[in-house]
């Protein structure tokens, strides 16, 4: 199987997950916003690595993560990133 190239669009958005927490058959609702070819991650699922890799998304496209509230489904999918880049760019309230 010949592997698919992903083409970032200039503006636009991926949906990684539309579920919530508690769903053990859905993805986590996250979302990869795209500007000028680069993408941010929007609360990222736990699994976010898996489902870039399943929609072709070279890890290396996301420039940053938004985290628009503080909860495990979410954390994790953040500290994924962080883990696989070494570092990352984080977009948060001060609250979080």
């Amino acid at each position: 199987r010949v592997p698919r190239v992903f083409h970032p669009p200039a503006f636009g958005v991926t949906i990684l997950g539309s579920s919530h927490g508690f769903d053990p058959k859905g993805s986590t609702s996250g979302y990869v916003l795209w500007l000028n070819g680069r993408g941010l991650m929007v609360d990222p699922p736990p699994n976010s690595t898996y489902l870039l890799q399943q929609n072709s998304i070279p890890p290396s496209l996301i420039d940053g993560v938004i985290v628009t509230h503080c909860h495990a489904d979410h954390d994790a999918g953040t500290f994924q990133k962080i883990l696989q880049e070494g570092r990352v760019t984080l977009m948060t309230t001060e609250t979080i």
